[in-house]
């Protein structure tokens, strides 16, 4: 790895750490709409394996989209609107997860200027984007299994507010 790498994956990893609370925040919410559904917690594992073997954002919301459609788990995944939500957070503008991909481009942008490094926006941004999806959909894994393991969904509603 050159310095020019290492600076710039140094200055994502920053900016990113800076947006995991909106993350956060943003999959509790839509954990919390899986209440009273039939979900099973590897459904959600799924999604996130996905993520991490084929990060693209739209090979992501396509399998969502397939779970959504499926006759033997689709209601689950349709269930006040859980599955429509989720794609929304990753790929919707304005979104959560182009929220925060814009500001931590913006902020790594800076880190990587400041220390006399040149930025590929379109690399920090792909970059950015896969690394907030998966965070979320990690987030998301972690709110419902605890919800739905402990029955504690109004303290996860009450996370997803603060």
């Amino acid at each position: 790895m050159n310095r020019q790498t290492i600076l710039g994956e140094l200055a994502l990893q920053e900016a990113v750490g800076r947006q995991m609370d909106a993350i956060v925040r943003a999959a509790n919410g839509a954990a919390v709409l899986l209440e009273g559904s039939n979900m099973e917690k590897n459904q959600i594992r799924n999604v996130l394996n996905v993520a991490e073997e084929r990060p693209g954002v739209a090979v992501v919301t396509n399998f969502i989209r397939y779970q959504i459609g499926r006759s033997r788990t689709g209601q689950e995944w349709q269930h006040q609107g859980f599955g429509l939500r989720v794609i929304d957070d990753i790929e919707r503008q304005d979104w959560v997860v182009d929220q925060a991909t814009r500001e931590t481009v913006a902020h790594a942008r800076r880190l990587i200027e400041q220390r006399g490094g040149q930025v590929d926006e379109a690399e920090l941004e792909r970059k950015a984007r896969e690394q907030l999806m998966r965070y979320y959909l990690g987030y998301l894994h972690r709110a419902f299994y605890y919800a739905n393991e402990t029955g504690e969904w109004g303290e996860l509603k009450r996370a997803a507010e603060a």
